[in-house]
């Protein structure tokens, strides 16, 4: 609702300016065009000259403030923020070896951020919190990654099959316990009574079985 709202404001601020522009324009130049040309030619010479003016206004504005325009309209509608890489352009590989490191990097990235959105679309709705962003969790090149919540407790993503072609997003809470620490988690207020139970050493309920397929052993991709 805010960012819709403040999309709009600034809309409406880039047209004000605009206008603004174009009737300062047309009150400078109305006088001296007066000075050489009849009434009616005037006023058409003004007029024309107030609508150039507003336009190229009115798209400097928009081309300056398209940013943060995206920006909002993304979290007006609950989108994951895009930003755009200040990294150097890619470099084709020289190696199948440099190739190898370049694939496991985006795939390890490519992880992080269908963690972040599988958390938005499973766990977190709202978008706000750290689930939902990607630079939070550390992706692998096997497509799974994982969030650090607190000293020997973390969120452990992974894509199951769920049959005909669809995957399954799969989070599960990771303890220092072992094995037999693992819990599936599927909502986010599961998550807080999970993390609040261990904080006051309460007991939770019975844990789910765990995958041999994790993460726990591999290192992330660089």
């Amino acid at each position: 609702m805010g960012a819709r709202v403040g999309s709009e404001a600034l809309a409406t601020c880039r047209a004000a300016v605009a206008l603004a522009v174009a009737g300062v324009t047309a009150d400078l130049t109305y006088s001296p065009l007066r000075g050489y040309w009849a009434p009616d030619e005037s006023r058409i010479g003004v007029a024309l000259l107030a609508l150039i003016a507003g336009s190229v206004i009115y798209q400097l504005l928009g081309w300056i403030t398209e940013p943060v325009g995206k920006r909002l309209t993304e979290i007006g509608h609950g989108w994951p923020p895009h930003t755009l890489s200040t990294e150097a352009s890619w470099v084709p590989a020289t190696t199948l070896e440099d190739s190898i490191a370049q694939v496991a990097a985006a795939a390890a990235d490519d992880a992080a951020a269908r963690a972040a959105h599988g958390a938005q679309l499973k766990l977190d709705s709202s978008g706000a919190s750290l689930l939902t962003d990607a630079d939070c969790w550390r992706g692998y090149e096997n497509g799974e990654a994982h969030l650090f919540l607190a000293p020997g407790v973390s969120l452990y993503f992974r894509e199951v099959g769920a049959g005909y072609g669809r995957e399954s997003k799969q989070f599960t809470l990771l303890t220092s316990e072992g094995e037999g620490s693992s819990t599936d988690i599927r909502t986010l207020a599961q998550l807080h009574q999970h993390l609040r139970a261990r904080a006051a050493g309460l007991p939770v309920a019975p844990p789910a079985v765990d995958s041999a397929n994790d993460v726990r052993s591999l290192s992330p991709a660089v």
